[in-house]
């Protein structure tokens, strides 16, 4: 099974995603601005994945439950993320 699956307008994320799925993922996501990307079933995801998906300015759909992805979700946008950077905790004030 592909980490990556491809479908009509929407890519699945499932699995471990890897770096060697950038550049397909690249190519998926510049031909139709309009695609969509689900994580539901992602256990975990490259850093280049996430520029990717930064750079083309994509919303995550769905939810994953993997502890790195739950670290993910307020960068990626998706379900469970808070709505505005500023709803994120505030970093605690520095004391010197």
């Amino acid at each position: 099974m592909m980490p990556i699956r491809y479908a009509r307008r929407r890519a699945h994320f499932e699995g471990r995603c890897t770096v060697e799925e950038a550049l397909d993922l690249t190519a998926f996501l510049a031909a139709d601005a309009d695609a969509k990307v689900s994580v539901g079933r992602c256990t975990g995801m490259h850093a280049a994945l996430v520029q990717v998906l930064l750079a083309h300015g994509v919303r995550v759909q769905g939810r994953s439950l993997a502890p790195d992805m739950i670290r993910l979700m307020p960068i990626l946008g998706g379900a469970g993320a808070p709505s505005a950077p500023h709803d994120l905790a505030p970093e605690p004030e520095c004391l010197s």
